[in-house]
């Protein structure tokens, strides 16, 4: 089995997406995921603890590239998917 096409892209509504293509010969993608998700949704998908999750944010220790902003913690979706998995981080972000 190969491994799945993941590429930025646009939704129908012009918003950038990650777009994950399991037959790379397929035009359109199997399904679309945000560029960054919540702390909260990325701590799920790694199995941490929301006060473990924020203090590794705060210490630059986070699994995944996580940016700040004004308070509000957002992680990168594509390293997210390589430190958890793309099934776990789909399936996380498909609950909420």
């Amino acid at each position: 089995m190969t491994e799945p096409m993941i590429k930025p892209g646009m939704d129908p509504f012009g918003e950038l997406v990650l777009t994950v293509r399991g037959d790379t010969a397929a035009t359109a993608p199997d399904y679309e995921l945000p560029l960054m998700c919540s702390l909260d949704q990325a701590n799920e998908a790694l199995g941490l603890s929301p006060e473990d999750g924020e203090r590794h944010a705060r210490e630059g220790s986070y699994p995944a590239k996580v940016l700040n902003l004004d308070g509000v913690f957002k992680v990168s979706t594509d390293p997210l998917i390589r430190a958890a998995g793309l099934d776990r981080v789909r399936d996380v972000l498909r609950r909420r």
